[in-house]
């Protein structure tokens, strides 16, 4: 499975372009000054696409979901067929089709590392809103199709309860994965003060099971601090959206700044109080991301010269190289790494 900080290209709904061009045009700008991909989806129904497109697992490798809400139950003019917007657009790899009822907005992607190696448990942190979804299925069912979709026999599925009074029942605005130490527990970034304390305390009891739960800090909580959550996570770049004030703004983009120091300055953020308060989404929700390269580490000059310097190195020997070296080749460009050497990739994946 692909946790945000391997997505290398962003698609966009055409509507979100057409009903907010000034807001479409700053996010895009943004990612073109980091050097990120990005794109627009026709024949859709709305300004969202987490919701209705594939989730990727693998290297051009997707699971497609029944796209059926409960929330546009009344409202069929919104209902986007997924099928009509990947024949419109290049291919991007093979989409297998999975008879079960689901949300991209109800997936959150953790993983941590279990040996010296490149060798990960991974977790699918959903809402048990799910099941309802599809009462057809038991629970056991549910999570068989589920791992057998994503390819992830051994992922740890955690369960957080519905709260009703969220219509969408998606995690993407309860937690946001930050990432994990060495053969340490991950550490997530949740958003659990605006439930009431007796669902919050419940769902605090079931991440940190298996998280390390970083709560988001803010002086004073608004309907929408949620959204801070519902960020834009890629390779080069983290987009986090504000919602008008300028406390709350401020001390959101700290903290996540301070959670994510990989990123350096790449971390930004936009203003879009109008579009959330509209439609109940942000920039979580209103992107497709994918991965094309499988690279988990920035793409800037100082990484590319490093890389190719490590190339040379590895032509001439690629016994001299470190495990450190290896491990960079390989998480900077993983499906380039056999074509420079059958034996690093070897090391790089522990075999």
């Amino acid at each position: 499975m692909l946790t945000e900080e391997f997505k290398d290209f962003v698609y966009f709904s055409k509507w979100f372009r057409a009903d907010y061009p000034t807001l479409y045009e700053e996010i895009t700008a943004i990612l073109d000054a980091n050097g990120m991909g990005h794109g627009l989806l026709s024949l859709t129904r709305d300004h969202w696409c987490r919701d209705y497109m594939p989730v990727q697992w693998g290297n051009e490798l997707y699971a497609q979901f029944i796209y059926r809400p409960d929330y546009l139950r009344n409202d069929p003019k919104h209902l986007t067929d997924t099928d009509k917007v990947l024949h419109a657009m290049p291919r991007i790899g093979w989409v297998d089709k999975y008879p079960l009822v689901a949300d991209g907005g109800n997936f959150v992607f953790c993983r941590k590392k279990i040996t010296n190696w490149n060798c990960y448990k991974y977790y699918i942190v959903m809402t048990d809103k799910i099941m309802l979804e599809n009462p057809n299925y038991t629970q056991e069912e549910v999570e068989a199709i589920l791992r057998k979709s994503l390819f992830a026999e051994n992922a740890e599925l955690v369960w957080l309860p519905w709260n009703h009074s969220d219509t969408f029942g998606h995690t993407d605005g309860i937690l946001r994965y930050v990432g994990a130490k060495q053969l340490r527990r991950p550490n997530i970034l949740a958003n659990l003060s605006l439930y009431e304390p007796e669902h919050a305390a419940q769902m605090r009891a079931i991440l940190e099971k298996h998280f390390k739960v970083i709560d988001l800090k803010l002086s004073e909580y608004d309907e929408l601090s949620w959204a801070y959550i519902n960020l834009l996570q890629t390779r080069d770049v983290i987009i986090i959206p504000g919602i008008g004030n300028p406390k709350t703004d401020r001390e959101a983009l700290c903290q996540i700044k301070k959670l994510y120091p990989q990123y350096g300055n790449r971390i930004y953020q936009v203003q879009m109080r109008p579009f959330i308060e509209r439609g109940g989404g942000a920039l979580n929700c209103c992107t497709w991301t994918i991965s094309r390269e499988l690279s988990g580490i920035v793409h800037n000059e100082e990484n590319n010269s490093r890389y190719q310097e490590l190339v040379r190195k590895a032509e001439k020997a690629d016994y001299s190289l470190t495990k450190e070296e290896i491990f960079f080749l390989g998480d900077y460009y993983p499906l380039r790494l056999e074509a420079i050497s059958p034996l690093l990739e070897k090391c790089y994946y522990g075999f």
